[in-house]
């Protein structure tokens, strides 16, 4: 007899179910929800036949996230404008 329980878990380890991809977005179950059925972009998912659960592979989900890799540059330093009418003395400054 088979030891179920050992290829339930490897065969659960590929794969995401709705609740982990909403955690890795950082959003809820039903936000997910709504984003599926708004067709917003999202990994690629797969639906067995029959079954109302959707899974997620692994590896589709994180090569998906890491298309959205942001690198920042250093901060260039911009003089900061102030609101409203310059005082007379930063306009004496600035005819200098």
């Amino acid at each position: 007899m088979r030891d179920v329980t050992k290829e339930d878990s490897a065969s659960r380890s590929t794969y995401y179910t709705d609740h982990d991809v909403g955690v890795l977005l950082g959003i809820s179950l039903g936000r997910l929800r709504n984003k599926l059925c708004a067709g917003s972009p999202l990994p690629p998912r797969i639906q067995p036949p029959g079954s109302r659960h959707r899974l997620w592979r692994r590896g589709a989900v994180h090569a998906w996230l890491e298309q959205f890799t942001v690198t920042v540059a250093d901060p260039v330093n911009v003089a900061r404008r102030t609101r409203g009418r310059p005082r007379k003395q930063e306009e004496r400054l600035r005819s200098r």
